[in-house]
């Protein structure tokens, strides 16, 4: 076997190294972009399973203070009829007395409604931007992998180049274009 051969077997057997090695640097590029897109994905999982945690204290403390309200309105009531029955009035003061107590809990149920709706507004708000974050941080880049042409085109040019050095062969084309990839 000449050496122009040998020459130009080792340009295409590099030609085909550097294909296989781009080959699995491809391959590792693409499971990095997946292993930081699920890790991104777990993320943002924590994030909305923490914020359905707050969701669920908003909703029973929101039910804790509905009962209170309720409770002290009840309270306030039997204290108003007691009171009055025990004084012996009745009649359009007591009525508005009792009127009085009724608004004053309708108005704490409102600000209780209220913060509630203003709490989950936020809660709300956060979840989209948890949602955002995770739709704007995920890697969506198109890694190419190495073509099967320029594999080939790549071991003819590392063939020539090894023949054409080794070699009485003496093209004007041919050594024109080694001299400009070199």
């Amino acid at each position: 076997m000449s050496a122009a051969l040998l020459q130009a077997g080792i340009g295409a057997g590099s030609a085909l190294a550097g294909y296989f090695l781009a080959k699995e640097q491809t391959k590792l590029q693409r499971e990095s972009q997946r292993h930081r897109n699920a890790v991104l994905g777990l993320n943002a999982n924590l994030q909305r399973n923490a914020l359905e945690l707050k969701e669920i204290e908003a909703r029973q403390a929101n039910r804790r203070v509905d009962q209170q309200i309720q409770l002290q309105s009840m309270q306030e009531k039997a204290a108003g009829e007691v009171s009055a029955a025990a004084s012996g009035v009745t009649g359009g003061s007591v009525d508005a007395v009792m009127r009085g107590l009724e608004r004053s809990a309708m108005t704490a149920q409102a600000a209780r409604l209220q913060n509630v709706s203003s709490m989950f507004r936020g809660l709300g708000q956060e979840r989209r931007n948890i949602n955002v974050g995770q739709i704007l941080g995920e890697d969506r880049t198109v890694i190419p992998g190495p073509g099967i042409a320029n594999l080939l085109l790549s071991m003819g040019v590392g063939a020539a180049k090894g023949y054409g050095q080794n070699t009485e062969f003496k093209s004007s084309t041919l050594n024109s274009l080694f001299k400009e990839r070199d």
